[in-house]
């Protein structure tokens, strides 16, 4: 299950994802993840720089990845900031937000991704 929203100018990408595909804990989902990054020609994302952050999630222990990087056919530096965190029924929820890499875009990434982070539910079950 995955759901993305673009902000209405097109700056920001936010997506939530839910899955197993690359196993049940953040580490093993992070570490997928970011070998599919690293595949340029599917992911189409090039010259990755990572920095990996053990943190909180909902009172789990969690992954907050910061990724540098630009698309493969643009110069234009890029950032992606990522949570991975397990859920009690064995998927890893993963929580993104992307945007050009200017000091504006940057400043609402960061709030963007605070806001997202303080919203986002894991294991809840609807009736």
């Amino acid at each position: 299950m995955q759901s993305t929203w673009h902000s209405p100018n097109g700056a920001h990408a936010l997506s939530v994802k839910r899955d197993t595909s690359y196993g049940s804990t953040a580490q093993a989902a992070s570490a997928g993840q970011l070998a599919w990054y690293r595949d340029t020609a599917e992911s189409s994302m090039a010259d990755i720089e990572v920095t990996t952050h053990k943190t909180r999630q909902n009172g789990r222990e969690a992954l907050w990845l910061e990724i540098d990087y630009h698309w493969a056919k643009q110069s234009e530096p890029r950032k992606r900031l990522e949570v991975f965190v397990a859920g009690k029924t064995g998927y890893v929820y993963q929580l993104l937000v992307d945007t050009e890499a200017t000091s504006q875009r940057l400043s609402e990434q960061a709030r963007l991704f605070s806001t997202a982070r303080a919203n986002l539910l894991i294991d809840v079950t609807t009736t």
